[in-house]
């Protein structure tokens, strides 16, 4: 599995994969179509807010993935935020999330922290993260949403 920055030629192929995985149970509701396609034209453009990954398996894209960067008191340094972990049907249990939270531990050394969101309700993703080293926190979360 090869690791790649997303880019346009990737945007298609990720969107599919998308409309799968923002529909899924791995999160608490579905995404509309055009905050996805805004999330994957933020994370193929030049910016310092959203960077976004595909994982390659012979030039087939098996999955993808964003991180995004913030500074968190509570460590007193820049929190790694990964978001929306997604591998395709076909290549799972083939280690590519452990890859690629190797990738993002070592491309982001400088981090105090790094962070995820699960749903509570996805035991098996619980376990991976777990795996690599993740705690669960007991930190609610409330938002308001202006979109």
């Amino acid at each position: 599995m090869e690791i790649r920055r997303m880019e346009s030629s990737h945007a298609d192929k990720v969107l599919e994969m998308s409309k799968i995985f923002y529909s899924s149970d791995a999160l608490d509701h579905e995404i509309p179509l055009n905050i996805i396609k805004e999330s994957i034209k933020t994370a193929i453009s030049d910016n310092d807010i959203l960077t976004g990954y595909v994982f390659c398996e012979n030039d087939d894209i098996a999955g993808f993935s964003y991180v995004t960067c913030y500074y968190e008191t509570e460590v007193g340094g820049i929190c790694v935020q990964i978001l929306d972990l997604y591998i395709d049907d076909k290549y799972r249990g083939r280690s590519f999330a452990s890859q690629y939270f190797k990738y993002v531990f070592e491309k982001y050394s400088y981090a105090k922290r790094f962070r995820l969101e699960v749903v509570k309700d996805n035991p098996k993703a619980i376990n991976v993260y777990k795996h690599m080293g993740f705690k669960e926190i007991a930190y609610g979360q409330m938002t308001i949403d202006k979109i």
